[in-house]
């Protein structure tokens, strides 16, 4: 397969994701996708399916990896949220709930969204773009 990116510029850790990626898409839907998932150590795993940076970082890590599309649209979304519980005036759990939203959106999307910037050139504005399935 021809790739427009060099696999050894990449860590071990994006290599992993990114075979994972071209070879199953974004998430273990289907029973070979899942075998395939299972078949990874436990950190391959962690590693593949969260991404610790991205949910200590949220937006600011999109634009660090030069996805500033996605990290525009979750800065919308988290004055969005902001906005909201301030709005509502709910306070407690759900104030704390509301906090983590995007911080975990974050967290699960960065590392396919990065796959599709690198590897497929996306310069979508959607965060989500992909996760729910193959594009």
């Amino acid at each position: 397969m021809d790739r427009p990116y060099d696999v050894w510029k990449l860590s071990e850790s994006w290599r992993i994701r990114f075979a994972y990626f071209e070879t199953y898409g974004p998430v273990p839907w289907t029973l070979e996708a899942r075998q395939g998932y299972r078949a990874l150590s436990f950190w391959d795993r962690v590693r593949l399916s969260s991404n610790v940076s991205a949910f200590l970082f949220g937006p600011m890590y999109f634009f660090a990896k030069g996805m500033w599309r996605k990290g525009l649209t979750l800065l919308g979304v988290v004055g969005a949220v902001v906005a909201a519980v301030l709005l509502a005036d709910v306070g407690g759990v759900i104030e704390r709930m509301a906090a983590l939203t995007v911080p975990v959106v974050a967290a699960t999307t960065a590392n396919y969204a990065y796959y599709l910037h690198v590897a497929e050139g996306s310069r979508s504005w959607n965060p989500l773009e992909g996760v729910f399935g193959r594009r």
